[in-house]
């Protein structure tokens, strides 16, 4: 199967060379700028060339500061500087404006990160209104955009993620910026969630040589080691090299946590001239880590919150680390036809593996295999020691012909584009025979041998393997019009996609039935029927500028969503389907300042929830809809200061289902007393808070990027609901964070040396729910977020 689907890259990479062999045989030109400008531009000296500020080519991965004519690559001068975010063109495939786009974007740059000490996806995000994370900190995060989970992550335009729910773990050693761009937008993804798209843009090689290298210590027994090396190579005009790294080694305030991580991203790129660019990229990441299941949300009592430590573990000593395996390579391509048009030509394939053998919760009271009344039950957690293995793969690669012209007195942006996906995976899911419980307010630990860890490995209680692959195909069209104060944009996409899927599992019992394995689940998935779906994705809007610094905005866009998600006969359920109109303004009230106000209503179909007592089990939940204001702003209020500010309230809940049972509201319950399981209708969509926001204030004493300098901020949300079911509540939170850096020129190199401090007030809240290990657990384990931190942290630049 790997044969084919790398045989259906490497022809898409073929046609690329085709277009790129007549384009070269077309050359008579001098050298040009690779975002259509005109010649004019490159006869600028490459002094001046590394002070312009135009934009990059379209579709390309850039720094926060925008590419110069020639495509060259340089640090941002100062901190403030580097706030300063104009375009999302990777995400976007279009070289035009945030302010100009019909859609609320928003742009976290790396120098974000560097002030938060941010190494993970999850505390990125928080940046950016709307967006909550789901935080598995062993394994990585999901996310909720806009009150939709969001299962997809994209890597420089193509998809990174896996189309399951199971979170995906990214460091950001290599992490240039991430975008987020708000509502529907399979047109240009394919299969994306409508809540909105996640877009990691990594780190480019420079044209100017860089060694930095960072050290963390902090709280917890945290040490962090990062490494960013770059520099052309000056006996090959054109080809240069960067690598990015980290070693991570941290412990945690919960018991039995903690684990490292380590992960390495070289990229090389070859721009012979202006008219072609290759950059191949590959990213290998490797961690071992106790993954953290949390506390209950509830007792036998029902969904009452257990007054618990936070502190408090559930796991034992004993418990073997966790472990996380994933590979990367990819490449980029772009070929210039003239100064106005050129095709881009991306791959990316990625295989990982996560493996975990943990205790799992089994519920409270009398277990089903005890006979007889043990008066501790009402205070008993029953474990069961749990084997997970998930094994997957995604290739992604597309095609893009772009480019510029004028007709019918208006400027046109043009996008064509083919795309295809293959991605699938091998799931194991198993547990052990035997219960080993534990009193929740008074924990006696030690209990569980070694040999039920291996127990589980074997299933001894219970086998279960399936094996699933998905395939998706697109073609796309896009056109941004401008007639001078009026911005036109229409496209539409059509999908063609197939699922299908084989199981195997063995029910409870002494010894296991070997039989149930992966292999047979892969027999079953190739005697299976395949599931095709097809569906188009319209998109249209339109910008008027009020002003040269205000402009309005309103557009309307469906998404496509095929999902990994079966009935109990293991038939895919249908696609998921959303339609989105949004309105609202984009201003520019300082040169180097954006903001955006949106409004927003989706409303979304087919949405498949998790049956409870089953494995692999979905049913649909009806119809939902999210409504909602978003408001975001970055940049920088001076030379010296800049901000991050951003509100969002959400209203996302069940308007089209049968009506709950709140006395079963999962169904586990005796149907004849209690009633059978009713649906979700007027349910809060979860990780959907009502308000909730974010300011951070950062302000430069000192010049050219050297002195002091120090921010910080509040980060707030109110309570959100824990589940669909509405069966528990997250508390809301105010949380403080800030930092202080200084820089100074010690031999001629930059050395930095900076605290930050996060959560300073010391809250209690939970930032996760564990429905990834647990999700057979009701009502689902919350896992507490970090109290008061300190992180130190060195860094050298030369």
């Amino acid at each position: 199967m790997l044969l084919s689907v790398f045989t259906r890259g490497a022809s898409a990479g073929a046609l690329t060379l085709a277009f790129s062999t007549w384009a070269v045989a077309q050359q008579s030109l001098p050298t040009i700028d690779v975002g259509g400008q005109r010649r004019a531009a490159a006869a600028r000296t490459p002094a001046q060339r590394g002070q312009a500020a135009s934009i990059g080519s379209v579709g390309q991965p850039s720094t926060a500061v925008p590419l110069n004519t020639s495509g060259l690559r340089l640090e941002p001068k100062t901190p403030t500087e580097a706030y300063i975010v104009r375009n999302a063109d990777s995400a976007t495939k279009m070289d035009v404006p945030i302010k100009e786009i019909p859609q609320s974007i928003e742009v976290i740059p790396r120098q974000v990160l560097v002030d938060q000490q941010v190494t993970n996806l999850k505390d990125a995000v928080s940046n950016a209104s709307g967006v909550l994370s789901n935080n598995l900190e062993g394994l990585g995060a999901q996310f909720h955009i806009r009150g939709f989970r969001q299962n997809f992550i994209f890597r420089n335009a193509l998809s990174l993620s896996q189309f399951t729910s199971m979170p995906m773990l990214v460091d950001t050693a290599n992490v240039e910026r991430v975008e987020v761009l708000k509502g529907p937008s399979s047109i240009l993804f394919g299969r994306a969630d409508p809540g909105g798209v996640i877009n990691i843009v990594t780190k480019q090689p420079l044209d100017e040589p860089l060694y930095r290298v960072d050290q963390q210590i902090g709280s917890y027994d945290h040490y962090r080691t990062q490494w960013d090396v770059s520099a052309p190579i000056a006996e090959v005009p054109g080809l240069a090299y960067r690598v990015s790294g980290a070693y991570q080694n941290n412990g945690s305030f919960r018991q039995f946590q903690g684990g490292r991580r380590a992960f390495l991203a070289p990229v090389v790129r070859y721009s012979p001239s202006a008219w072609t660019e290759f950059t191949a990229e590959a990213e290998l990441l490797t961690s071992r880590i106790q993954q953290d299941l949390g506390l209950p949300s509830g007792s036998l009592f029902g969904p009452l919150i257990a007054p618990l430590p936070h502190t408090r573990s559930f796991q034992e000593a004993n418990d073997p680390k966790d472990t996380f395996d994933r590979y990367l390579v990819s490449y980029n391509f772009r070929q210039n036809l003239n100064e106005d048009w050129k095709v881009t030509n991306r791959f990316l394939y990625q295989d990982s593996r996560s493996a975990s053998n943990m205790l799992s919760n089994a519920g409270f009271g009398q277990f089903a295999y005890d006979t007889g009344f043990n008066p501790e039950q009402f205070f008993q957690m029953n474990r069961q020691t749990q084997f997970q293995d998930f094994k997957r793969y995604n290739l992604s690669t597309n095609i893009d012909l772009s480019g510029k012209f004028e007709a019918l007195g208006a400027k046109h942006n043009f996008l064509f584009g083919l795309d295809y996906a293959n991605l699938g995976y091998d799931y194991v899911y198993n547990f052990g025979f035997d219960n080993y419980p534990i009193n929740i307010y008074a924990p006696v630990y030690g209990t569980v041998p070694n040999s039920a860890f291996y127990d589980s490995v074997i299933g001894r209680g219970y086998k279960s393997s399936s094996s699933v692959v998905a395939r998706q195909k697109g073609m796309y069209v896009q056109d941004y019009i401008t007639f001078d104060r009026l911005h036109l944009m229409i496209g539409a996409r059509y999908d063609i996609a197939d699922l299908t899927r084989g199981k195997s599992r063995s029910n409870f019992g002494l010894f296991p039935v070997l039989a149930s394995d992966k292999e047979l689940a892969i027999a079953a998935r190739l005697r299976q029927p395949t599931t095709i779906s097809t569906g188009w994705s319209p998109r249209v809007g339109v910008v008027f500028d009020i002003l040269p610094e205000l402009s309005a905005y309103a557009s309307y866009s469906r998404s496509f969503g095929p999902q990994a998600a079966f009935d109990a006969k293991s038939v895919a359920l249908p696609p998921e389907r959303a339609l989105q109109w949004e309105v609202g303004f984009k201003a520019q009230p300082l040169p180097g300042l954006l903001a955006t106000l949106a409004f927003y209503q989706i409303t979304k179909s087919n949405v498949a929830t998790a049956l409870f007592g089953t494995v692999g089990v979905s049913q649909l939940a009806g119809l939902q809809r999210s409504r909602g204001v978003e408001f975001d702003l970055i940049g920088a209020l001076t030379d010296r200061m800049t901000v991050i500010a951003n509100y969002a309230y959400i209203n996302a809940k069940v308007i089209d289902d049968n009506a709950p049972n709140r006395l079963n509201p999962f169904g586990l319950l005796d149907s004849a007393v209690f009633g059978a399981q009713g649906g979700f209708l007027g349910n809060h969509l979860e990780f959907a808070p009502r308000h909730s926001g974010k300011l951070f204030l950062t302000y430069d004493f000192g010049d050219n990027g050297l002195g002091f300098r120090a921010g910080g901020g509040v980060t707030a949300s109110s309570n959100w609901w824990g589940d669909l079911e509405n069966t528990f509540v997250m508390p809301g939170f105010a949380r403080l964070d800030g930092f202080a850096s200084y820089t100074a020129e010690l031999y001629g190199h930059r050395v930095t040396a900076q605290l930050n401090l996060q959560n300073i007030n010391n809250v209690r809240y939970f930032d996760a729910v564990d429905d990834t290990f647990n999700y057979n657990a009701a009502p689902k384990f919350r896992i507490p977020a970090r109290p008061f931190t300190a992180v130190g942290a060195l860094s050298f630049k030369w």
